[in-house]
């Protein structure tokens, strides 16, 4: 019987990182604590500093709710080009992209980067800087495709790093790691197994990675990044203005809890509510971002389980 599944930690690496906080249209304090729980400055940076600075960028978000008020409202969706089409009739006949996107309907288009709404406040830059490094100047067509709507699973670290009786750690170096699901299996379906005794069920929990496509969220006139930030900013830092994507359509509110949930779905206000919200572009704004040094974290999921045998009823 699995008991409990998995936790996430960060292990520190030898050489340095750097992290990019966008600041001043979400919560203070959620700005305080990632600093304070993630920066490898000695000493640490003083409260009041972190305040001021983050005060400082929220006096340029009041001023934009005037000067850029619906800036992100009823941003324009290009349909792809017939190339681009062929692309992603592979990628929904993949069968992990239909159990990914089947919670609401989903429609497939070009967007805008400057003007998607960001819920995400943190980007890791040597994860940016790998991007790019893979990436040709300013991709384009198929190779654009390929990036923002992978078909396959680029070559990413996934090992077992320790095993006892009774847990098992995983390590990878890609932050996408996670728990995928888990099932029974019976009969046929059973693999085989090297144990003292004749195996009737296996209990399985499939690890892995996402389906990992570039995807908004739309809900009123808003279209919201959900997944894509890192690839988003290198390609945008690259010259790319536009990226096809998958766009997850919202009637009801509550859908957005359905199909994302998270922090967009917690604290929607800013990203649904503000006259000027987040948007992608303001990560390249110096007076709205604050960087910090970090020591690098890679993914660890761990799995324990335990188990309880008992005799139920009065025995034959």
């Amino acid at each position: 019987m699995i008991g409990k599944t998995f936790s996430t930690t960060v292990r520190p690496r030898a050489a340095s990182d750097h992290e990019l906080c966008l600041i001043g249209a979400t919560r203070l304090s959620d700005f305080v604590d990632f600093v304070q729980q993630r920066s490898s400055q000695r000493p640490q940076p003083k409260t009041g500093d972190l305040a001021d600075t983050w005060r400082a960028a929220a006096e340029v978000y009041r001023q934009l709710q005037i000067a850029e008020a619906g800036i992100a409202n009823s941003v324009p969706v290009v349909p792809l080009s017939a190339s681009l089409q062929v692309h992603m009739d592979a990628l929904c006949a993949l069968p992990h992209f239909s159990n990914t996107f089947s919670a609401v309907p989903v429609a497939f288009g070009m967007v805008e980067l400057d003007r998607l709404v960001v819920c995400q406040q943190h980007l890791t830059l040597s994860s940016i800087e790998s991007l790019q490094a893979r990436y040709k100047r300013k991709p384009s067509g198929k190779a654009l495709a390929n990036i923002c709507l992978p078909t396959t699973v680029p070559p990413m670290e996934f090992n077992v790093l320790r095993r006892h009786d009774d847990e098992f750690v995983f390590r990878s170096n890609n932050h996408d790691a996670r728990v995928l699901g888990s099932r029974v299996l019976t009969g046929d379906a059973m693999p085989d197994m090297d144990v003292p005794g004749h195996t009737q069920a296996v209990a399985c929990i499939a690890l892995g990675f996402s389906s990992n496509v570039l995807n908004v969220v739309r809900f009123g006139q808003r279209l919201v990044l959900n997944n894509g930030y890192h690839r988003a900013y290198a390609l945008r830092a690259m010259g790319v203005t536009h990226v096809p994507c998958v766009i997850q359509v919202c009637a009801h509110w509550e859908e957005v809890g359905l199909a994302v949930g998270g922090e967009m779905y917690n604290n929607g206000d800013p990203y649904f509510g503000l006259a000027r919200p987040p948007l992608l572009r303001d990560f390249f704004d110096k007076r709205l971002v604050h960087e910090i040094p970090t020591d690098p974290a890679e993914r660890h999921i761990r799995l324990k389980f335990e188990t309880n045998t008992s005799l139920w009823g009065r025995p034959v």
